[in-house]
């Protein structure tokens, strides 16, 4: 993991150059990559950083995406006045936000990147082998973040009009892309694991992951076939124990927190208002929970609440609270997820009035808040901005550690679901710890061996061979507050955590009527001025033979291929 710091006006350069790649919406895919004219000046370093830095700035997703939708809807923050009786689909019209990211700002820079490398000498393109291998697993790793809530999509002829390929792109099906996918993370793992014939260019700092380290690449195309592997547990059980078998045994897995594909952006890099996290609430079915095994990222998840003695007491010589409340020290406090809760317990979502001890008024609020700057490290606190890093974790070591655990409780492949499960706490506990850090969190004082060690010994964490798949899954999904879509990803993958796990989740309710989370995205339905409308038809049509998929394109609770029943 490296920091980048605030290079957006560099990276508009190399924007400029890709002119009619930008800006097109996902209805238009036909219109991209039109341009034939070849990008003679720029080079696979420019475009390989471009790529990577709008993986991570599309401020827009974190505003309507994940604060707004998904967040939410899996109960790790709460709306601020507490969760609307329809939020659950209040915002899905404006999220999916990755698919037009894709093919507008990520894969289009992948793909010039590769293209770039093969049309040079072949002296030239044996010194880059290294470089094509990297831009293609991360190409990888983004289409199958977009193909996750899609289902099928353009990929192995998409980008290609440029280079003399087609403007009207199929849409690969997700199942193809799955075999496809791990046929090409296996090659790539063999071709970073492989002494090269001559001596390698390399990313260097324009790698803002790994700095150029081989090493760190092989580990993580190996632990990215892992993870996309692991959402064949339900469709294609045989083909995910084949797959982990494989990868297991061969080793070169991530193996330290140090191995993270994380970028740690520098300071001013969400300074942007769509980046605010502001209003946003802690929930109380995490809340509750680590509080009670003393979960030493509780300070790291979330703020605590108003209720400081000096503000209560003042709150009760001022009336706003009665003369004979009484203080309660733990000043972290959840929300209900329910929207039929805010009627139904109206002080959990009020806030009281105070003149504090500088003269000023102040609103008191009862629900702890999201932790600001883990979101937004420039976040300002009385007028003084953050000077902290933002980190965006994509696949971590705990990831790995849980997946595993997870593996071996099953019986799928590999063993020590023990070992793992709590190699995977420890490696998400120091890992939150060194985002918090890098974050400059008020007032926050670093995690100890001796919290870990008690966090892994409490009640509710304790490894019992005959929970272990609950309790995997608890802590996995703890473990990806700062990665949305995985959190989605796991409650729909195992159905856990859920009412009954030790990380007990929020039974939602409107109008008394149980709510159910989302399947998928609002799939695009091309217009009839796209010239890849047949294609698009075509794959909706193929789609909807999946007799879960739902009542159309638009139905989010419809499934795609991978989220089998």
């Amino acid at each position: 993991m490296t920091t980048i710091y605030n290079k957006v006006k560099r990276y508009s350069v190399y924007a400029a150059v890709l002119g009619s790649l930008a800006g097109c919406s996902k209805s238009k895919f036909a219109e991209i990559n039109t341009d034939p004219e070849k990008l003679a000046t720029v080079t696979p370093e420019g475009q390989f950083v471009n790529a990577v830095v709008n993986i991570h700035n599309g401020d827009f997703e974190y505003f309507f995406d994940f604060y707004r939708t998904i967040m939410r809807f899996t109960e790790t923050t709460v709306a601020s006045g507490g969760n609307t009786a329809n939020f659950i689909t209040d915002n899905t019209g404006n999220a999916n936000n990755r698919y037009g990211y894709y093919y507008t700002k990520v894969g289009n820079n992948l793909v010039n990147v590769i293209h770039l490398i093969e049309s040079m000498p072949e002296e030239e393109q044996a010194k880059r082998v290294y470089e094509k291998a990297i831009a293609q697993l991360l190409n990888i790793y983004y289409a199958w973040y977009v193909s996750d809530i899609n289902g099928s999509i353009p990929y192995t002829e998409a980008f290609q009009a440029r280079y003399g390929g087609t403007v009207t792109p199929k849409y690969d099906t997700q199942e193809e892309l799955y075999t496809l996918w791990d046929q090409q993370l296996k090659e790539i793992s063999t071709t970073l694991g492989s002494a090269p014939s001559v001596s390698q260019a390399s990313y260097g700092n324009n790698d803002l992951y790994y700095k150029g380290d081989i090493s760190k690449w092989l580990k993580c195309a190996n632990s990215l076939r892992l993870k996309i592997a692991s959402r064949l547990s339900k469709v294609a059980p045989a083909k995910l124990q084949s797959i982990a078998t494989e990868v297991l045994a061969g080793g070169n897995l991530f193996n330290s927190i140090d191995d993270d594909l994380m970028l740690v952006a520098g300071n001013t890099f969400t300074s942007g208002g769509n980046w605010n996290p502001l209003g946003f609430h802690s929930a109380k079915s995490l809340v509750d929970f680590m509080l009670a095994n003393n979960d030493p990222r509780l300070r790291v998840f979330y703020q605590q609440n108003d209720y400081s003695k000096e503000n209560f007491d003042s709150a009760v010589s001022q009336g706003a609270l009665p003369a004979n409340a009484v203080y309660n020290p733990n000043r972290y406090v959840g929300a209900f997820s329910s929207p039929d809760a805010v009627s139904q317990y109206p002080t959990w979502f009020r806030t009281r009035k105070i003149i504090n001890g500088e003269g000023n008024e102040q609103n008191l609020d009862t629900v702890s808040l999201v932790q600001y700057r883990l979101f937004q490290a420039e976040y300002s606190y009385n007028n003084v901005a953050g000077a902290g890093f933002t980190s965006f974790p994509l696949l971590t070591y705990a990831d790995i550690c849980f997946l595993r655990a997870e593996l071996a409780a099953k019986g799928i492949a590999g063993s020590d679901a023990e070992g793992w499960y709590n190699k995977g706490i420890e490696a998400s506990i120091r890992s939150y710890d060194l985002m918090a850090s890098r974050a400059k969190l008020p007032d926050y004082s670093a995690v100890t061996d001796a919290e870990i060690a008690d966090y892994k010994n409490s009640a509710g964490v304790k490894f019992d061979a005959a929970n272990a798949e609950a309790l995997i899954a608890s802590q996995a999904f703890l473990n990806f507050y700062k990665n949305p879509n995985e959190a989605w990803a796991i409650l729909k993958r195992l159905g856990m955590p859920n009412a009954t796990t030790p990380l007990a989740l929020e039974v939602m309710k409107s109008s008394g009527v149980v709510q159910v989370i989302p399947r998928r995205a609002a799939i695009n339905v091309a217009d009839e001025t796209n010239l890849n409308r047949a294609n698009n038809q075509a794959a909706l049509a193929e789609m909807a033979t999946n007799p879960d998929f739902g009542e159309g394109a638009s139905d989010v609770f419809g499934r795609i291929w991978w989220d089998k029943k």
